[in-house]
């Protein structure tokens, strides 16, 4: 398990109605992945799509560092949306978005399926003394990071956030990214209610609908 002492993480949830599904895809796609990664410590941007729902969405950003999300390059972009992010934000539902720092991860492979778990805070310090490199033995899984989350980071007033109306997520989470949803379903039946996770979360499996990436 490698202790990650720079690496962060851009984290949202959202849904949409059917009728601005379209809309969503093409913006986030066509525009918004590629305004993101010119944003210098920007390392690539993923979107999920949950795999029982298909109006309901995951959103990755791997930043250099916390401070990317802080610098006046990315605070000039948030209050500055174009006209087709202006039109897009305010059909956000349920939006919840954080900047973590990532505390421990394993595996180096990239999964198309993706778990989103919150951890319980007497869950914390087992999760942090390995268990990741233990987990990531588990078949079909490619990689596992854990996550805190940063309220400074993730709490500038920008004219994006006024319009998305998104909220703040507190819990810590594990994201876990596996070959199938098979594999996750495994991995969560055995390992996850060890530890008294969310079974509705362990449940919410997305996959992947879109990367783009500087490396």
């Amino acid at each position: 398990m490698n202790t990650q002492n720079d690496r962060a993480i851009l984290c949202a949830t959202l849904s949409v109605h059917e009728c601005d599904k379209e809309n969503f895809v093409a913006w986030h796609t066509h525009e918004h992945l590629p305004e993101r990664m010119a944003i210098p410590g920007f390392v690539r941007g993923r979107r999920f799509v949950r795999t029982d729902a298909d109006c309901h969405f995951l959103i990755l950003y791997d930043v250099d560092s916390l401070s990317v999300l802080s610098h006046p390059c990315y605070l000039a972009r948030l209050n500055h949306p174009t006209d087709w992010t202006r039109a897009t934000l305010p059909t956000f539902r349920d939006g919840r978005r954080s900047a973590y720092r990532v505390l421990a991860k394993a595996g180096g492979t990239r999964g198309s399926y993706v778990m989103s778990i919150s951890a319980r805070p007497d869950s914390l310090q087992e999760i942090n003394v390995g268990l990741l490199d233990d987990w990531c033995g588990h078949p079909g899984i490619a990689n596992i990071a854990f996550a805190e989350p940063d309220r400074a980071a993730s709490s500038h007033v920008t004219e994006e956030s006024r319009r998305s109306g998104n909220r703040y997520a507190e819990e810590s989470i594990l994201l876990v990214e596996g070959m199938s949803e098979r594999s996750l379903r495994e991995f969560a039946s055995t390992e996850c209610s060890r530890f008294g996770f969310d079974a509705k979360e362990t449940e919410r499996l997305y996959r992947l609908q879109a990367s783009v990436g500087r490396d």
